[in-house]
């Protein structure tokens, strides 16, 4: 529908603006034409006017009115230019024109000449005419008047009339040809335009009934393809994010029920007496409750991460500080046989941070480096300074991590490892919650790891 109709508006568009263009270049043709034709014949006629006053001021001084219809009619021929003879013997070099006529009037008004002897003997009713006159002058009296009518503005049939009769005519017939080229082109451009707008329009409503994994074909002008990516970024955003809930709302489902059944049983137990209500059964219920204290406590920090809403307490302090706080981790590696190096840059003398989430981002790296050593093996972190920000690297000497699963690392309740459970592998979130503690710092973390060589987990913060 949307084609449809876009297509056939531009094409009206298109040929009503090619008519009206046109007709208002026909009517503003005609008007000058008229004008500049209007213009020459007056003119002209002020010409005549120029060259006759003193001829037939001259005659009338000889002859006075007398045989002045002859003289004129015999020298405005009637066809062409002519030669005319100054009074009745001499010759006169006054040049007319087809079409032209001369009245003259007496002192009364009344007509003495005319060329064309239709106003002969009577009153010349000057407001019904267009014309232009001058005075005759005889010993400083006004004897009577010249009139020289225009045949364009008495609606003669002229050349300047046939002249604007034919560009008229010629320009409606112009119209003809460009309305069909206008209505050729709209329906090109239309459907250049419709159409990848009518891609567009059905991607967008199938994303309005809950279809995202619909994706626009790209196609039409560069906007168009950019537009149509944007669409296609914006759903692929949207199915993920859709598909992570569902997720999400499954794996907080498997991740309560397995100590939620666990302690009901261990409970019902204690109440039939199948299971001793000693202190270690009871240390074991109250280890689920830790565990499932902290998993609420995690999706808490994920909702306020999610939300940007984490309250950041920034202070400064030096590294040294920092790795005083981390001294209980260095034991527990230590237990456990892991080499643990540190590698600063000493130009840096403080960190701008909230010490707490810088803390809980080390100590979750940590965690996972830990559990992904080789036997033996070794945890090194590394601080370096580069331009606003500083960079930090937790690298071990583990299996690594397949290169498929780089892309899922940091999503919440996701393991590498499927065979490790809650108690062995974590929550799943602990990297998730890290990686939105460094983005509150307006820093960013990604991992690099090739299988058999270990895994390298880099964020950085910013300082500025």
């Amino acid at each position: 529908m949307l084609k449809a109709g876009l297509a056939r508006k531009i094409t009206a568009m298109l040929v009503i603006i090619s008519v009206l263009s046109v007709i208002v270049s026909l009517l503003l043709m005609l008007v000058m034409t008229r004008q500049q034709f209007t213009g020459y014949i007056h003119q002209y006629d002020q010409m005549l006017l120029v060259q006759w006053k003193p001829v037939l001021e001259e005659y009338y001084s000889q002859y006075g009115f007398i045989g002045l219809q002859d003289y004129l009619s015999g020298n405005i021929p009637g066809k062409g230019m002519g030669q005319h003879r100054m009074g009745r013997d001499g010759q006169m070099g006054i040049k007319s024109r087809q079409g032209q006529q001369l009245i003259v009037t007496d002192d009364s008004g009344q007509v003495v000449a005319d060329t064309q002897g239709i106003y002969m003997g009577q009153s010349l009713a000057t407001d019904s005419v267009d014309y232009s006159a001058v005075e005759l002058w005889h010993d400083d009296e006004i004897i009577g008047n010249l009139y020289v009518l225009s045949p364009l503005a008495a609606g003669l049939a002229t050349l300047e009339n046939d002249f604007l009769a034919r560009l008229t005519y010629s320009s409606l017939m112009l119209a003809v040809p460009m309305a069909l080229i206008a209505l050729l082109l709209g329906t090109a451009i239309g459907r250049r335009i419709s159409l990848p707008l009518a891609s567009l329009s059905t991607a967008i409503h199938k994303l309005a009934q809950g279809k995202l994994n619909h994706r626009v074909q790209l196609q039409g002008d560069s906007e168009f393809v950019k537009l149509g990516q944007d669409i296609n970024t914006m759903a692929q955003i949207m199915e993920d994010a859709h598909n992570n809930r569902r997720r999400l709302t499954a794996d907080i489902s498997h991740e309560l029920r397995t100590p939620l059944t666990f302690l009901r049983g261990q409970l019902e137990g204690m109440q039939s007496g199948s299971i001793a209500l000693d202190s270690g059964n009871i240390a074991l219920v109250q280890d689920e409750v830790i565990r499932l204290t902290k998993l609420v406590r995690e999706l808490e920090d994920l909702t306020l991460i999610e939300n940007h809403a984490v309250p950041l307490n920034l202070s400064k302090f030096t590294i040294a500080f920092l790795l005083e706080r981390l001294q209980p981790v260095y034991t527990i590696m230590q237990d456990q046989g892991i080499t643990f190096i540190v590698n600063t840059d000493p130009e840096i003398s403080e960190i701008t941070a909230d010490l707490d989430r810088l803390l809980q981002i080390l100590l979750n790296l940590f965690s996972n480096a830990v559990q992904h050593s080789a036997p033996n093996g070794s945890v090194e972190l590394a601080v370096k300074k580069e331009k606003e920000q500083l960079l930090f690297a937790v690298a071990d000497n583990g299996s690594g991590i397949p290169a498929a699963e780089l892309p899922h690392l940091f999503e919440r309740f996701y393991r590498v490892d499927e065979h490790r459970n809650r108690r062995s592998g974590g929550l799943g979130l602990g990297l998730a919650i890290a990686r939105g503690y460094a983005e509150t710092h307006k820093g960013k973390m990604w991992a690099e790891s090739q299988e058999g060589q270990g895994t390298t987990i880099y964020f950085t913060l910013s300082q500025s």
